[in-house]
């Protein structure tokens, strides 16, 4: 299994001292605080929409960080002759956070089209404020009176 020098590793004048830390610990460490942060990722009240976009953006960049994690620990597996098994396991889990990542930027954006008053995506579902703004059917962009969706 690969290692790597923690940062308290490289101050010391005697490489004899450092320790070697393996990658898996490392990249434990790190999933650990950072399903902590997303945890810790507080509801704003119902009616700030802001705030909902600020926090849909937190969690985009927690979910982008926790893929990275797993990423490590993939080049990791794959490098050292990990079964198989293990290695998809990993790239499973990279995956998996990348579109968790790509869900909460697409939720951060349809909060602030909210807070800003211009059309949500058109996958928004119950966010959706079509409606509200009196659209039906979205032009596709730079197509004029065209439609983004299938007749």
């Amino acid at each position: 299994m690969h290692t790597s020098l923690p940062r308290h590793a490289h101050t010391t004048t005697d490489p004899t001292d450092a320790q070697v830390v393996p990658v898996a610990r490392l990249v434990e460490a790190g999933l650990r605080r950072t399903s902590r942060a997303i945890r810790d990722t507080a509801r704003p009240s119902a009616g700030d929409l802001l705030a909902h976009a600020a926090r849909a953006r937190r969690l985009a960049e927690l979910h982008t960080r926790r893929a990275r994690w797993w990423a490590i620990l993939q080049r990791d597996t794959a490098t050292n002759y990990a079964p198989v098994v293990y290695v998809q396991a990993v790239v499973t889990a990279v995956m998996e956070n990348e579109r968790q990542a790509r869900y909460w930027t697409d939720t951060a954006d349809d909060w602030q089209a909210l807070a800003d008053g211009r059309p949500t995506s058109d996958v928004a579902g119950a966010m959706s404020n079509w409606a509200d703004l009196g659209l039906t059917d979205p032009a596709a962009p730079g197509l004029p009176d065209t439609s983004a969706v299938a007749r």
